[in-house]
């Protein structure tokens, strides 16, 4: 499995809104279909399985905790953006109600500060959305670095030639017809949450 197919597999996830400073980040968790309950039996000639990524990242202590670090991490910086636009917005609002009544000179200096404002403003919300998927990537590459061996290991417990990464949405490969043991999402789920 390569470290591509699992970013694009959990970007669903773990991206933060793009209109950072207007609107609160989400991290959410796309509605994942969970296995068949029960889940079906392993077929014993089976060579191929598959994980739901998406599922597995969403329901393991792992995917939480890599949640959890984006969420607070996503609120702060969104605390920060918006407290500096409603200092702007109640600026804008000083100058355009003094407009008439002061100095052409101050009003103008008022403008220069407004626009600098506005410009760091844009820059912070840059740094933000940076901050961000930095922080996106650290959690995707330390889930690869746990998900991978757990996967190789079922593979060579269950003999198989190969796993699958599916999404439920999106993309990705899209089983049209297969046996439900051979999902193999919950028992990846129960598996590392067992490496804590």
């Amino acid at each position: 499995m390569c470290r591509l197919a699992i970013f694009a597999a959990l970007l669903a996830v773990v991206r933060p809104s793009p209109g950072l400073a207007q609107t609160p980040p989400q991290v959410s968790s796309p509605p994942v279909q969970a296995p068949a309950q029960p889940p079906a039996p392993f077929p014993a000639d089976a060579r191929v399985a598959f994980v739901n990524l998406q599922f597995v990242f969403s329901e393991s202590e792992v995917g939480k905790q890599g949640q959890d670090r984006l969420r607070i991490l996503n609120d702060k910086l969104f605390a920060g953006l918006a407290a500096r636009n409603k200092d702007i917005q109640g600026f804008g609002e000083k100058i355009k109600s003094q407009q008439g009544l002061i100095d052409e000179s101050v009003f103008k200096s008022w403008n220069n500060d407004l626009q600098r404002l506005q410009r760091e403003a844009q820059f912070a919300q840059q740094e933000a959305q940076v901050q961000s998927e930095q922080l996106q990537q650290e959690v995707l590459a330390s889930f690869e670095k746990q998900i991978l061996p757990v996967i190789d290991a079922l593979r060579v417990e269950k003999r198989l030639h190969a796993i699958l990464a599916v999404q439920s949405e999106g993309g990705g490969l899209t089983l049209l017809s297969f046996d439900r043991g051979l999902d193999l999402s919950s028992e990846v789920v129960k598996r590392l949450n067992a490496t804590k």
